[in-house]
């Protein structure tokens, strides 16, 4: 695992500043409807609507769970801006399962041990909201995968891992650990307090992939945590706490973010260990390169009203997207022409120009395979942000969503057995 200590600088990315563009994207989502706008709830009248409850996910069991893969995501767009990149969150998908997750909970749980507070911490004003955010994951958790996970008398049986939980009180560990062994997720929980404005109160996030050390931002107002983000003074910082007044439990949202890595680290990607005019090593297999999708989440608990926001990585290797239309020439055209202030916030700096031959050659590859032909105009694919062959409106089943790549990969290796 990276070493974390030499990480503090301008040029890392904190996770939750993701909540930042997903927020601006809602907010820019609101203003161009044609619907109008609408009178603006209150938080007492948005805690009265209840959010809604999971579909049973009954063909999943852990053995399926082995091979699972989940929804295909390719959060890729050009011409790179911030609009049409917020979506409704289908409840069924706000904790989603895969192959990885024994791995993940167990490497979160490794961090947490060796780091102590600092990715995992609460204040004593966030103890309602983290109490009620393991209830409400404990409860999504039995009723979307009754055969991983099930309520006992003394909390929950993860089917999964093995693991009978104790969940009465007074609780034995700090809540959060439990949540960090329960999900994939990290979670970033923001308070209103007396003032009318939100507070980061408590935080377990061992997967941030950049580097996000909660100590110097627990209690903080969102405007001291994000004063370096991008585009936060001039797009956003007048209307969050507007819009986080009028978020209401029923209605969660989603969305997801990425940069490219060569690794599958949790907590801090190579890309984000690298100094100052650093870039990425040259001997670096391209086999090696993943795009780390950064899946998040946002919703507000009924009773404490807390806002969470939830994130949790997932990697694609490029070599598995070569052949899904306009991937190689989207990523390219990105990492070289996006926003100036988001190529440096991404690190796309540190691996532009390693990266772009390889690019170049899988783009040449799809013109000679009649996958694209060389003219096409580049734009975002209608099935954004999910791959072309991911097809929303079929049942979600425990058979999962596999690559085609990967399925075409296992039957050529049987044709030569």
């Amino acid at each position: 695992m990276i070493d974390p200590t030499p990480l503090f600088g301008l040029h890392l990315v904190p996770v939750l500043a993701i909540l930042i563009w997903l927020v601006y994207s809602y907010l820019i989502k609101k203003r161009s409807s044609l619907t109008g706008s609408k009178p603006v709830a209150s938080e007492k009248d948005a805690g009265l609507e209840l959010p809604p409850e999971p579909t049973p996910l009954e063909d999943l069991t852990p053995e399926k769970l082995k091979s699972y893969d989940d929804r295909p995501w390719r959060p890729f767009r050009w011409p790179y801006h911030q609009t049409m990149s917020i979506f409704k969150l289908d409840i069924n998908h706000w904790l989603d399962m895969d192959k990885w997750y024994e791995r993940y909970v167990n490497e979160k749980m490794d961090i947490i041990r060796k780091t102590g507070k600092e990715y995992c911490d609460s204040l004593p004003d966030g103890e309602d909201a983290v109490e009620e955010l393991l209830e409400t994951v404990v409860n999504h958790l039995t009723m979307r995968y009754p055969k991983l996970f099930v309520k006992t008398d003394i909390g929950l049986d993860n089917l999964v891992t093995g693991e009978k939980m104790d969940l009465r009180k007074p609780f034995k560990e700090p809540p959060l650990h439990y949540l960090a062994r329960l999900t994939k997720e990290d979670f970033y929980i923001v308070k209103k307090r007396e003032d009318g404005r939100h507070y980061l109160v408590a935080a377990v996030v061992p997967a941030p992939g950049g580097f996000f050390g909660v100590q110097n931002k627990m209690g903080q107002h969102l405007d001291v945590i994000h004063h370096e983000v991008p585009y936060y003074e001039e797009k956003l910082k007048v209307s969050m706490e507007r819009w986080f007044a009028r978020m209401k439990p029923a209605d969660p949202v989603e969305r997801a973010s990425w940069f490219i890595c060569w690794d599958h680290e949790l907590l801090c990607n190579g890309i984000y260990a690298l100094g100052p005019g650093e870039t990425v090593p040259d001997d670096t297999s391209y086999s090696k390169y993943n795009v780390r999708v950064c899946r998040q989440t946002l919703r507000r608990l009924p009773k404490s009203q807390a806002i969470i926001f939830s994130n949790h990585p997932i990697f694609y290797s490029i070599e598995e997207m070569k052949d899904e239309p306009f991937v190689p020439s989207m990523l390219k055209k990105v990492v070289l022409e996006g926003p100036e202030k988001i190529l440096k916030y991404k690190g796309f700096e540190k691996c532009d120009q390693h990266l772009i031959p390889y690019l170049d050659r899988l783009i040449q590859r799809q013109i000679d395979l009649g996958i694209i032909q060389a003219d096409d105009p580049l734009r975002t694919r209608p099935s954004y942000p999910f791959a072309d062959w991911y097809d929303p409106n079929e049942k979600h089943t425990g058979k999962g969503y596999t690559n085609p790549f990967f399925k075409k990969a296992e039957e050529e290796r049987e044709g030569m057995d």
